[in-house]
């Protein structure tokens, strides 16, 4: 293992250092340069200690042999908080959440994963459809399924899981409040499945350390600004880290590489864009500074990032070559294409599997293709919505808002290819294309992208280089 960071070095140390030196030129000679390298190397650690992101690398723990699943983004709502009337309809259908299937695809979800030789689950936000306490407790009860079959899970909130205005059951007459939950209550209600378990906590935070399998710690990061949620309004989406938090994952980062633990972060944001223009458009997706975060997490030693939220499969790594991180997204288990990951560490590679959710006792058959239209469905229409709001005419967005869609969707499944042409303005107002020229670099994002593969990768662990897959490169 490398040597420490240089801390905690005194002028009272460094003259014990030179102590019995005898006063000669040389010696002379010898202690000025002594005391050169002291005030360069404490200039630095302060530099690195002060300025976010510029912090001394430090080479990563090796991993211990694992593997773990991945779901995120349950959006779970339960059937007993109504799923009749207009008001539910309007929920449900002008979203991209399958949610009255959302209890058939937690229990499909946890089904496959109890089949799987898996040491434990990790599930990075968003348990419920708006923090309502009832969902969160059938949530928890749900998750003991896993736990009780030998496989733990650890949870971390999501921006729609605590204080949340929206938290409402429904019936014929409409949306009426239900109790949402606070941060002690949400700790409560996984007791079992994280926060029981916790070697740390963080004081100004949901944040939680866990050790499930030796040698590796879990850091789950509680990324979200609940704290801000008011009553009857829509939760705050963005994300940010307070710099008491800041300073407690540093901290323990630190500690992790001092005991040779080796480290994988999971939050609700991402800490790197997941395609051109995500900050510029959708920052709110992104954690807040996370050009900073990102690099502070792989200066000290965090090499694999798990997050949700945007409800992509998408694998996005570091410019850096050294020290690097590589931020794995995993797509909504309530959101074509209903994913979830297997992840496995074996002699320092990283391999990741996606699954889907193919089939549920509602939908039997043909589940994956509802699922795609339903979302397709909902997208023309959110970006119909959108587009109308820029003074396009119906004509126009009728032509490109199926566009849009397709390629949000295409974005959501991942390993998208980007077509010949982008947007066909064919028959499209000379108003209509201005705007989407204007606007083009979103879709363009969506269309394109960004390296490595999103679904399928291997990774080397000792070096940040993807390993090429011989299956994937012969189909």
């Amino acid at each position: 293992m490398p040597a420490p960071p240089l801390k905690g070095l005194t002028w009272l140390g460094l003259e014990l250092v030179l102590m019995g030196h005898k006063t000669t030129p040389m010696n002379v000679i010898k202690r000025g340069l002594a005391i050169l390298v002291f005030l360069g190397v404490g200039f630095l650690c302060l530099s690195c200690s002060s300025l976010p992101g510029k912090q001394v690398f430090m080479a990563a723990p090796p991993y211990p042999d694992v593997r773990f699943a991945v779901m995120s983004d349950l959006h779970y709502h339960s059937a007993a908080l109504g799923t009749n009337g207009a008001a539910f309809l309007n929920c449900a259908t002008n979203g991209r959440k399958l949610l009255l299937e959302t209890p058939e695809l937690l229990d499909a979800a946890i089904e496959r994963i109890n089949a799987l030789p898996v040491d434990f689950v990790l599930i990075p936000g968003d348990l419920t459809k708006d923090g309502e306490a009832s969902n969160h407790q059938d949530v928890a009860n749900k998750l003991k399924a896993l736990a009780q079959n030998g496989k733990p899970v650890f949870i971390i909130n999501g921006n729609h899981d605590l204080q949340n205005g929206r938290a409402q059951r429904f019936s014929e007459t409409g949306a009426h409040p239900v109790p949402s939950v606070t941060p002690s209550e949400f700790a409560t209600h996984y007791q079992d499945h994280g926060y029981g378990a916790a070697l740390a906590r963080d004081t100004h935070s949901l944040s939680y350390v866990v050790e499930p399998v030796k040698g590796l710690w879990i850091m789950a990061l509680d990324s979200c600004r609940h704290r801000e949620n008011q009553a009857a309004k829509e939760p705050e989406t963005a994300g940010r880290f307070s710099p008491e938090t800041l300073k407690w994952i540093q901290q323990n980062l630190d500690k992790a590489w001092s005991q040779g633990k080796a480290v994988i972060g999971m939050m609700h944001h991402g800490v790197l864009e997941h395609y051109q223009g995500n900050r510029k458009y959708y920052g709110a997706y992104l954690v807040k500074d996370h050009e900073s975060v990102s690099r502070m997490f792989s200066a000290h030693g965090m090499r694999l990032v798990l997050s949700g939220h945007y409800h992509a499969q998408d694998i996005t790594a570091s410019d850096q070559k050294k020290p690097w991180l590589y931020d794995i997204e995993t797509g909504s288990l309530a959101t074509y294409p209903c994913p979830f990951r297997v992840i496995t560490i074996s002699h320092q590679v990283l391999t990741v599997h996606s699954e889907r959710i193919k089939s549920i006792p509602s939908h039997s058959i043909g589940f994956t293709n509802y699922a795609r239209q339903f979302l397709l469905s909902s997208s023309v229409h959110l970006a119909t919505v959108a587009l109308k709001k820029y003074g396009l005419s119906v004509k126009d967005c009728a032509l490109v808002a199926p566009q849009v869609a397709e390629a949000y969707v295409a974005h959501l499944a991942g390993d998208e290819v980007a077509p010949a042409k982008g947007i066909n303005t064919k028959g499209v107002s000379l108003w209509g294309r201005l705007i989407i020229s204007l606007k083009k670099k979103l879709v363009d994002g969506w269309q394109h992208d960004l390296p490595p593969a999103d679904n399928e990768l291997s990774v080397d662990l000792r070096t940040g280089e993807t390993i090429p897959n011989p299956e994937k490169e012969g189909d």
